[in-house]
């Protein structure tokens, strides 16, 4: 199984290499924010790997205290990899439609007219494309240490655990596009962080750390039911 994650990770450099490279020398200046983004994006999976590393049953003191600050690293980071998904607020710029000035009623004349700027739909396609590379990296990432909790704790521990992960990550999320807090004040500014979750629990913290907590939760377990089809044969 390492293998086979190693391959899809390889894959999944080479279509981030792709992405960065199209929005570098395609001069699409409007998405240059999702470079930083998938570079964080990268960051649990890149903990995971070293996690995988380490943590084997026989690891050394060592390996074993590397594997213990690579999980929780890879907590910190987890949010940034779904995050991604709210870099689609940067189309509110763009105009996609908009009304036919022509139009009268059945005249077969079309209510909207469709905009085929290709600068404008190539904001939506490489937030697309960073998106699902996005979503890729957050379910690869998870179940890895997913796949590790549920093989020494069981199947209801290993489900418990990713639940509680996406919550947590639901409310970094909400605290990372509304408050704009990032995953290095858990280091940089602790205080601050922890002075304002105290005080800032409201309603609107609850609803957007559910509706966030629900999308990423979502999307992992659409992940985890094709990895579910692939271990037998269907066909």
């Amino acid at each position: 199984m390492d293998k086979k994650i190693n391959r899809v990770t390889v894959v999944l450099f080479l279509l981030s290499s792709i992405l960065v490279s199209w929005i570098i020398f395609g001069e699409l200046l409007n998405t240059f924010y999702l470079i930083w983004n998938l570079i964080l994006a990268w960051a649990p999976m890149v903990f995971a790997l070293i996690f995988i590393k380490n943590s084997k049953r026989r690891s050394s003191f060592t390996k074993s205290i590397i594997a213990f600050f690579s999980s929780i690293s890879w907590l910190f980071f987890f949010p940034n990899a779904v995050y991604i998904i709210t870099d689609y607020i940067h189309l509110s710029n763009d105009t996609f439609y908009y009304p036919n000035p022509n139009y009268i009623p059945y005249s077969g004349e079309s209510r909207v007219l469709y905009n085929f700027d290709l600068q404008t739909w190539n904001n939506f396609f490489s937030i697309s494309f960073g998106v699902f590379l996005g979503c890729a990296l957050s379910a690869l990432s998870l179940y890895i240490f997913h796949r590790y909790v549920e093989k020494h704790k069981g199947k209801l521990v290993g489900w418990v655990f990713a639940v509680v992960a996406h919550l947590l990550s639901g409310y970094a999320i909400y605290l990372g596009r509304f408050i704009r807090f990032n995953s290095w004040d858990v280091l940089f500014s602790p205080l601050t962080l922890i002075r304002f979750v105290v005080s800032n629990i409201d309603k609107v913290a609850i609803i957007f750390t559910f509706h966030f907590f629900l999308l990423s939760l979502i999307i992992y377990s659409i992940f985890y039911l094709f990895i579910y089809l692939g271990e037998d044969r269907v066909i």
